[in-house]
């Protein structure tokens, strides 16, 4: 189904609700135009929902057609997204490569239903795109060590300038490399534990996947 396809039908359950709609805004350029795409139809509906942002640039991007709020609400009632990688064998998801992934996770965990849009070269057999690591700064000697014990080759992105990425928790990203026959939920599991690690860009939910 094509991508307006598709914002029809979200557009006429989410307007079918007996409530204002709360909506989690994932970050990067598909799911913006998604979001875009949705905003649009509700507004056009008399609608304008909620929207809890997971970035500055997507709030920037649809403040004028969705009512931008914290995630306040116990429950959102749908969370619209992209992803970095989607694995057909398991349905793992990797994200976290535009760095919003821990206010991502915030989001997916709070939502009834997820939605996933991705382009077909994003969608492979087995997973293969670095695992995105949101490291606090103060712990990044102890991460760095631990990784290096596990032999878990890792980078710590970087700028053009080569200046450390910081995300908008103020926290490190470090990309971490694996082999292709590796268990990645052990991985994430290992990974996930160690101390100064926030979160770990793996997700594995039960999520509607889009081809666009």
């Amino acid at each position: 189904m094509s991508l307006e396809g598709v914002a029809d039908l979200l557009a006429k359950e989410l307007a079918g609700l007996n409530h204002v709609p709360a909506i989690g805004l994932g970050s990067g350029r598909t799911a913006a135009k998604v979001l875009s795409e949705l905003g649009t139809r509700l507004n056009r509906m008399g609608i304008r929902p909620y929207g809890v942002p997971s970035s500055s640039q997507i709030k920037l991007e649809l403040s004028e057609l969705f009512l931008i709020t914290e995630p306040v609400f116990e429950r959102l009632d749908m969370v619209i997204d992209g992803a970095d990688q989607v694995s057909s064998e398991n349905g793992y998801i990797i994200k976290g490569g535009g760095g919003a992934l821990t206010r991502e996770r915030i989001i997916w965990e709070m939502a009834a239903s997820r939605h996933v849009f991705v382009s077909k070269d994003k969608l492979v057999r087995r997973l293969s795109f670095p695992l995105p690591v949101e490291v606090i700064p103060f712990g990044y000697t102890l991460v760095k060590q631990k990784l290096a014990e596990m032999n878990l080759r890792h980078e710590l992105r970087r700028d053009q300038r080569g200046y450390p990425v910081f995300t908008e928790n103020g926290n490190y990203i470090v990309d971490v490399y694996y082999q292709e026959d590796s268990d990645l939920r052990e991985v994430y599991e290992g990974i996930r534990m160690l101390p100064g690690v926030l979160d770990v860009g793996l997700f594995i939910y039960d999520v509607n996947i889009h081809i666009i």
